[in-house]
C-alpha cells in the first residue's frame, strides 16, 4: 500500500514485565521504553514524530544507509522504493527497545494545478509527443503521473471559446483483448472513454461493454475524477493542463501500464478536428513504476 501525506502509521512496543517472586523478596526489573511514533509522507520527505516514553536517547536507521539521533527527524529519501526504517530507544538503565515499519515512496510529479503557470511542466520529459506535419489541430502533448493522478498537458490550435469536445480513449488494463478496438488508435483495446468539453466543465466517464467491435459505452456516473488547472491562450494556440484521479477510473489504481489516444471534435459535433497521436498511429503507452 502506498502511503499518502495524510497517512499515519503508529508503531507501539508494549512493556513486558517479568516478576519473579521468592520466599521473602521480589527482584526489581527495569521497564523497556514504551515505543510510539507517527509517520507522515509528503513526496520523498518523511516526518517521524516520536512520542516514545521512558527513553533518554534515540537512534533512527532510515533503511537507506543513513541514520539520525534526533528525537523526531525529517528525512528525505533518495527516490521511489520500499524502505524499512527502525527506531532504537534507550532507557536510562541502558535497555534498548526497537520498532520498525515499512514505507513505500512513490514516484512524484513536479506538476501542480494550482500554481497559475505551466512552467512546472518543463521538468516532464518522459512522455512528450509532438504531432506530425499532417496534424492541423494538436501541436503537442505531455503526460506525467504519481501514485494518485495522471497529468495531461495539451497544446492545440484553437480557443477556449470554441468549446471543443475531447474524447480520451484509454486502455486502462493495457490489454488489447478487452475494450473497444478502433483503427484510429491501434494497439489498444479501449476500456474507458472520457468525453466532453472539458474546458466548459463537462467531462463524463464511460466503461466499454459488449463486443470489441461495438462502440458501446456505459455511463459510470463517477464524479470528481478530473480537475483542470492553468489555461493559456496566445497567438492562436491554446494550452491547458488537467489531471485524472486514478482511483476513480476502471483499473487505473492497480494497472502497471495504460494506453491513451485523444480525439478532438467541434463543439457542435459537426467535424473531427484532430488526433493525438496522429490518426492511425499506435496510442501512447505510459508505464507506471
Amino acid at each position: 500500500m502506498i502511503m499518502t501525506m495524510r497517512s499515519l502509521l503508529y508503531i507501539s512496543a508494549f512493556i513486558l514485565l517479568s516478576v519473579i517472586t521468592g520466599g521473602c523478596k521480589k527482584d526489581n526489573v527495569s521497564p523497556d521504553a514504551d515505543l510510539f511514533y507517527e509517520v507522515s509522507i509528503n513526496g520523498n520527505d518523511v516526518t517521524f514524530t516520536n512520542q516514545t516514553t521512558g527513553a533518554v536517547s534515540y537512534k533512527w536507521d532510515f533503511g537507506d544507509g543513513t541514520s539520525s539521533t534526533e528525537e523526531s527527524p525529517v528525512h528525505t529519501y533518495p527516490g521511489k522504493g520500499k524502505y524499512v526504517p527502525t527506531l532504537y530507544a534507550t532507557t536510562a538503565e541502558g535497555k534498548v527497545t526497537e520498532g520498525s515499519t515499512v514505507l513505500y515512496i512513490a514516484k512524484t510529479s513536479p506538476v501542480k494545478l494550482d500554481d497559475n503557470t505551466l512552467s512546472d511542466w518543463d521538468g516532464v520529459t518522459d512522455y512528450v509527443i509532438t504531432s506530425g506535419a499532417g496534424e492541423t489541430y494538436f501541436k503537442s502533448a505531455k503526460f506525467d503521473y504519481d501514485a494518485t493522478y495522471v497529468y495531461v498537458l495539451l497544446e492545440v490550435r484553437s480557443s477556449k471559446s470554441n468549446g471543443d469536445i475531447y474524447d480520451f480513449y484509454m486502455d486502462t488494463d493495457n490489454n488489447a483483448t478487452t475494450g473497444l478496438l478502433t483503427g484510429t488508435f491501434p494497439d489498444g483495446g479501449y476500456d474507458v472513454l472520457l468525453e466532453g468539453a472539458v474546458l466548459d466543465n463537462w467531462f463524463d466517464a464511460f466503461n466499454h461493454s459488449g463486443a470489441q467491435n461495438a462502440f458501446s459505452f456505459t455511463p459510470t456516473n463517477v464524479t470528481e475524477f478530473y480537475n483542470v488547472g492553468t489555461v493559456v491562450e496566445e497567438g492562436g494556440t491554446l494550452k491547458f493542463e488537467m489531471r485524472l484521479t486514478r482511483s476513480k477510473l476502471k483499473n487505473m489504481a492497480a494497472t502497471q501500464a495504460f494506453r491513451i489516444g485523444i480525439q478532438a471534435t467541434k463543439g457542435d459535433w459537426s467535424a473531427t478536428l484532430g488526433n493525438m497521436p496522429d490518426g492511425n498511429k499506435p496510442s501512447i503507452l505510459i508505464n507506471f513504476e
